[in-house]
């Protein structure tokens, strides 16, 4: 039951990401972009990383997922006894697996104020960035 629940799970989550886009995405971290950090930092909790460069403050996010699941699979077999045709079904399972991350990266100014965003990671990792973004109307 484990093993259904979690494959589940991560079709749910492939699922959902592929109705994100990386516009979306960027869209969504754009929104960031000449707020104070601050605000970033309510809508997305604490920072993992804080680094200096060039008199600008690096905050960074981070996250991974990763794993595998077994995929339910089942073969039709045609064969004959005496004569009379017989169709044997196997079931069986494949495994997959996936892999998410992305870090998210805000350049503040010494002022602070968020100067520009830089994205690393895929779909899969970097789509609850998405949700910054103003709700497209329909």
């Amino acid at each position: 039951m484990h093993t259904v629940l979690k494959a589940l799970s991560a079709l749910s989550l492939l699922a959902v990401s592929g109705c994100v886009t990386s516009e979306d995405i960027r869209a969504g971290t754009d929104t960031l972009k000449g707020q104070p950090y601050q605000v970033a930092f309510q809508r997305l909790g604490f920072p993992d990383r804080e680094s200096h460069i060039a008199g600008h403050t690096v905050y960074s996010w981070e996250n991974q997922n990763s794993g595998s699941y077994s995929v339910p699979t089942s073969q039709t077999a045609t064969s004959y006894v005496n004569g009379q045709v017989v169709y044997t079904t196997v079931q069986g399972s494949r495994t997959e697996s996936y892999s998410y991350s992305c870090k998210l990266d805000l350049i503040v100014d010494p002022k602070g104020i968020v100067v520009d965003t830089k994205l690393e990671g895929n779909i899969g990792g970097c789509e609850r960035y998405a949700s910054l973004a103003p709700k497209k109307k329909s």
